[in-house]
């Protein structure tokens, strides 16, 4: 039944027909009556548009001129197709609200009362039908997925049943949406036009009855080929339509600049990529399993381990970078140039999302920041897992803005992987955890459609399956991993804080950190001085908008995700590194393009703007690490591995390193790239030790491998130096033999 409150409504009832003189009859005929006999429909017309049809069905329609009031009969000649026949039936519309019913009489008009009952609920701009208990040909279904499918891939979710012919929407909507086609893509323009301008849509279940009479003509393959070709076109046209309505289309000199930008951030982070790359333990560590993933060696489970609470990621960051390591011959060099191309991908996407959310300058203004930043830039020049956390985690929460903002639940899948490969690239990515589910649960609320649990059960599937290596190493390992989980959280006098309010005294000091770190090359002057105006900006913001009721949701989001993340951190008791901040690194950038925006608003604080981006950008480029001599890491580190090959002689030997903060993964990798004699002591004791002295920290003496507790050289017994050699650079080589008299 529908609502008896609906008073003084008007509609139209729009039939689109071709060839089907042995239909119009009976369709008109339950049209009219059922329509005279709606509650609180006291304006209404019924359009019947006869698309050139080759038989009588224009004929038999007037003949009902005389029987039924308000009837109209329009004629295309010659025929236009369904599109072009809906848009002739819209253009004679008259009244408030437009349904529109194909003639094949497979819909029971009657069923327009659950239309108006739904649109007078939810005051829907549009109500789609879902075709309930269809009894077509499986061809036909199958045709009608496949469809709705490629649909969604191109626009996101529209509705569940697109083509539905029977639908019911606002007249005055028609003045916000432009419908071109004159075939079967005319619904997907439709709900694409109406969803990309926030017009909103309902459906209700539909029966769908069989044909009686006359031949349908929309599986026909030149049909079919027709609306597939026109799909991409209209796509194509569609997306930059909708860019230049709102204001994100992509201008020359916007292009310019950010090709510039590209090209800026490019040249940091690949310029001689080789001899500026971190080469350390940690990056011969994960060579080596690269190589061995690479070779079929050993397929991971596991990941890198934590530095707090002996746990391990997952392997996802192994299996993204093992290929560039195959691609480079085996060079660490490959997986470093991965890792940068990732962190110019990282300026992209930030600008991309950053004029979404808050405009072309502000967004341009962010990715100039991230391309010059000293310390972004350092991070993007070494493949090591924390350094990919920030492509990730913009895509998580690009994502999950998606879906917030605009109900595209494809997107929480894509955000769910995301969220996999940062969990993948340090723990704290667990951060992101609390606006996912916040953000996640508020679209729930917001847009209810049938597919929301689909999506949701799918997003967490593909999200185990991802996660689900470690999960076969615990079964495999006794828990072990999970039980370092469970340890870091249950034994927090050295780990986590459980109260959230003990966040609050760390939250400034992380705040201006952050800043520093990210924006200010480490300058705590203009650190603080950055950190005091951006918070300015949006408390002046948010207050100027909360008065007039404008706030604006993507701030809001971008705040959330910010402060989200700040209180989290402000619960861990260990010391904050930089890379740390890797799932919040794209706001403080987003921030300041909206600081400076917000000072160019004004005509006296334009020349501050200005004077601040530039004294920004200079900062960052006095300390870039391409003004300071490389650390020829990796040429260095190969070259004593090789002297090494050769002075052993070809013979069977020890490894072992003394340093202050490395380990001898990065020697080994080179070792066992070049099939040496070497072993560790546990494979085998050799006759011969090298010791390899990184004297850089070490006390004068701490180069003496003769009784130095290291573990390597203890467990190789009583010995002595053979040989000794000295590098240019200051590390020291030790030829360490037994010497079972300790003469």
């Amino acid at each position: 039944m529908i609502s008896q409150v609906m008073k003084n409504l008007s509609l139209s009832v729009v039939i689109p027909a071709y060839n089907e003189e042995k239909n119009i009859g009976a369709c008109l005929t339950r049209i009219f009556s059922v329509i005279k006999k709606i509650p609180g429909v006291t304006g209404w017309e019924i359009i019947v548009v006869d698309d050139g049809s080759r038989d009588a069905t224009g004929a038999v329609a007037k003949s009902f001129l005389a029987k039924i009031p308000h009837l109209k009969v329009v004629e295309n000649r010659p025929n236009r197709g369904y599109g072009g026949s809906l848009k002739a039936g819209f253009a004679a519309a008259s009244k408030d609200f437009i349904a529109f019913v194909p003639a094949d009489n497979q819909f029971d008009f009657a069923q327009i009362t659950r239309f108006l009952d739904c649109q007078q609920r939810t005051n829907a701009d549009i109500v789609s039908g879902i075709r309930q208990h269809t009894r077509e040909s499986f061809f036909r279904r199958f045709n009608r997925w496949s469809w709705n499918t490629l649909v969604r891939a191109l626009f996101g979710y529209l509705a569940t049943d697109i083509d539905c012919g029977f639908k019911l929407f606002k007249k005055n909507i028609l003045d916000q949406v432009r419908l071109t086609s004159d075939g079967a893509l005319i619904d997907t323009q439709l709900f694409a036009a109406a969803r990309a301008r926030g017009l909103t849509v309902a459906e209700v279940p539909v029966t769908h009855l069989l044909r009686t009479a006359g031949r349908s003509t929309g599986a026909n393959p030149r049909v079919i080929i027709k609306a597939l070709r026109e799909l991409f076109l209209y796509w194509w046209q569609f997306k930059k339509e909708i860019l230049v309505e709102k204001g994100r289309a992509v201008f020359r000199w916007e292009a310019l600049a950010i090709l510039a930008v590209l090209l800026i951030a490019s040249f940091f982070r690949l310029w001689n990529i080789g001899q500026y790359l971190t080469f350390l333990g940690d990056e011969g560590r994960d060579a080596l399993v690269m190589r061995a993933i690479v070779t079929g060696e050993h397929f991971p489970l596991i990941g890198p381990g934590t530095s707090i609470g002996n746990m391990y990621l997952g392997p996802l960051y192994y299996y993204l970078v093992a290929p560039s390591l195959a691609v480079f011959g085996f060079s660490p060099v490959g997986p470093a140039v991965q890792v940068a191309l990732m962190g110019v991908a990282t300026v992209a996407l930030l600008w991309w999302i950053g004029r979404q959310w808050f405009g072309r300058i502000p967004a341009l203004i962010a990715a100039l920041a991230l391309a010059v930043s000293p310390v972004v830039i350092t991070y993007s020049r070494s493949s090591w897992n924390p350094n990919v956390m920030p492509f990730f985690a913009l895509i998580t929460m690009y994502g999950l803005w998606k879906v917030w903002r605009f109900g595209y639940w494809r997107w929480l899948i894509i955000a769910g992987v995301s969220f996999a490969f940062v969990l993948n690239s340090h723990y704290l990515g667990l951060l992101l955890l609390p606006p996912i589910i916040i953000f996640t649960s508020h679209a729930v609320n917001k847009y209810r459609h049938p597919k929301t649990i689909n999506y949701l059960l799918l997003t967490i599937t593909v999200f185990l399956v991802l996660m689900s290596p470690l999960l076969f190493f615990d079964l495999r390992h006794g828990w072990n991993n999970f039980g370092a989980i469970q340890q870091f959280f249950a034994n927090r006098q050295t780990t986590v804080n459980a109260k959230i309010y003990k966040s609050a005294p760390h939250l400034w000091p992380l705040w201006q950190d952050l800043n520093t770190t990210l924006l200010t090359a480490k300058n705590t002057f203009w650190g603080q001085a950055v950190s005091f105006l951006v918070l300015a900006v949006i408390i002046l913001e948010l207050g100027f908008k909360l008065k007039l009721k404008k706030l604006s949701p993507d701030l809001l989001f971008c705040l959330a995700w910010l402060a989200l993340g700040l209180v989290g951190l402000g619960l861990y008791k260990q010391h904050i590194y930089a890379h740390y901040y890797g799932f919040i690194f794209p706001v403080p950038f987003f921030l300041l393009g909206f600081t400076l925006q917000f000072l160019s608003s004004y005509r006296g604080l334009r020349i501050v703007s200005v004077f601040l981006l530039l004294l920004l950008f200079t900062i960052n480029l006095l300390a870039n690490p391409l003004r300071f001599p490389p650390n020829y890491q990796l040429s260095r580190t190969r070259e004593i591995s090789e002297f090494i090959i050769s002075a052993s002689g070809n013979q069977p030997f020890n490894l072992a390193l003394i340093a202050k903060s490395n380990y001898d993964a990065s020697y080994r990798y080179f070792l066992e790239l070049k099939f040496a004699s070497y072993f560790t002591i546990h494979d085998k004791l050799a006759e011969q030790l090298f010791v390899i002295c990184e004297p850089a920290g070490l006390l004068p003496d701490g180069c003496n491998p003769i009784n130095h507790p290291l573990w390597e050289i203890a467990a190789f017994g009583w010995a002595k130096i053979d040989r000794q050699w000295d590098f240019p650079w200051g590390v020291k080589l030790y030829r360490l033999v037994h010497n079972p008299q300790g003469t």
